[in-house]
């Protein structure tokens, strides 16, 4: 095959493999209808020897065979990260490649690739990109997010495509403070408007992780939750307690941010609930359901409304191959703390048939682990709502990809 052909004499010639080294299209030679046309072109990625160290070959068939088609080049280390996308909707694809310039320096460049004859539309620094329709015109917008410089605050930037072929661009500050970007998440507000979410960490007077919620509509790209005077999302900040990140929890398409709040403790071990809060096109939060997490066990459960200051956490592990969380009914601020349920983890030779024990309840058996669940009291005691039926409804088991998140 001529593909073949072509890519054994780049290599002969000196030339190696160079493939993105993050983004979601990672391998050496990938395969993508750049044009629309229902035929994959091959994209492969290659450094050189000398001043244009670094090329992104485009091939494309014809008559049976791949011939090259298209060359971008840049400089830099590596290739960063390299994604597809229709930016104004014409069926052809824009391409946008990350180059890493130094271990501190990413830069991103937008080509067109219009009968393969590539154009630069727009270059600038970044520290992470994504892409979302954050106006909802049907057409992709790639956002670049920048950290502060000694000169320069934190940004997101969004970029768009005109159909005249003008690149035009908005920025929206995030939160004074930010020292370094987790993550970032696209999805929806309460009244359906897309938005993106940025993930931070860094130093603020409430804790040390803070989202940034950014809206794109009319041309304005606004930051919605950082309304203080200080420049701070100051109510999505809060103290990383957990690994848990803004997610879609219940799955109703709306992204929410998790707010932990401290329990009444039994002890000196501080244990936490989840307030998970949807906002709105103004930056308001409402409270959509509440959680306690217990990552290292691996299982979350739903709490209901009503045990909001009423509930308190605590651990015991004195059994081996047991893992037990109690939850308690607090009379008032003093105690007494009446316990009601118990949700095991049980592992070893008899996961399982310690989980049928009597007044034990299985919830799920997923691989060597083992869960369950004991009502230490009667339903629906101390006003609380609880019985068999909603422990079995609300237990989730967490899973590492979920907890982690991707951009």
């Amino acid at each position: 095959m001529k593909l073949q052909g072509n890519i054994n004499s780049l290599l002969n010639s000196g030339a190696e493999y160079s493939p993105p080294t993050g983004g979601p299209n990672k391998q050496s030679v990938q395969f993508f209808d750049l044009n629309g046309n229902g035929v994959d072109e091959v994209i492969a990625f290659f450094s050189f020897q000398g001043e244009s160290a670094l090329k992104v070959y485009i091939f494309e068939l014809i008559d049976g065979d791949y011939s090259v088609a298209g060359i971008i080049e840049g400089v830099g280390t590596a290739i960063e990260s390299v994604r597809y996308v229709d930016m104004d909707g014409d069926g052809i694809m824009e391409i946008i490649v990350g180059w890493q310039m130094s271990a501190a320096l990413k830069h991103m460049s937008i080509y067109s690739i219009k009968d393969f004859h590539s154009v630069l539309l727009h270059d600038v620094d970044y520290t992470l990109v994504t892409v979302f329709d954050l106006d909802g015109d049907g057409n992709e917008n790639i956002v670049a997010l920048r950290l502060p410089t000694q000169d320069m605050p934190a940004v997101a930037e969004v970029f768009t495509l005109m159909q005249d072929g003008e690149m035009v661009s908005a920025e929206a500050r995030l939160s004074n403070g930010i020292e370094s970007i987790a993550r970032v998440l696209t999805g929806k507000l309460i009244d359906g408007a897309p938005a993106i979410f940025v993930e931070s960490e860094g130093k603020f007077d409430e804790g040390n992780l803070v989202t940034d919620i950014c809206t794109f509509k009319d041309g304005s790209f606004s930051n919605i939750s950082c309304t203080s005077p200080g420049g701070i999302s100051e109510v999505t900040v809060r103290a990383r307690i957990s690994r848990i990140q803004s997610s879609d929890i219940n799955k109703d398409g709306i992204i929410k941010v998790p707010m932990p709040r401290r329990l009444q403790a039994q002890s000196e071990t501080e244990y936490y609930a989840i307030d998970w809060y949807a906002f709105d096109n103004k930056g308001a939060g409402n409270l959509v359901l509440t959680t306690y997490h217990n990552d290292s066990d691996e299982w979350y459960l739903i709490l209901p409304f009503d045990w909001h200051g009423k509930v308190s956490v605590r651990r015991e592990d004195a059994v081996s191959g047991e893992r037990t969380v109690i939850f308690s009914y607090i009379a008032d601020a003093d105690g007494p703390y009446k316990d009601f349920l118990k949700i095991y983890k049980l592992y070893g030779d008899k996961g399982e048939a310690r989980a049928h024990l009597p007044g034990r309840t299985l919830l799920v058996s997923e691989g060597a682990a083992v869960y369950a669940f004991e009502l230490l009291e009667e339903p629906n005691s101390f006003g609380l709502t609880f019985d068999a039926q909603l422990i079995r409804d609300n237990f989730r088991l967490i899973y590492s990809d979920w907890l982690a998140g991707t951009m």
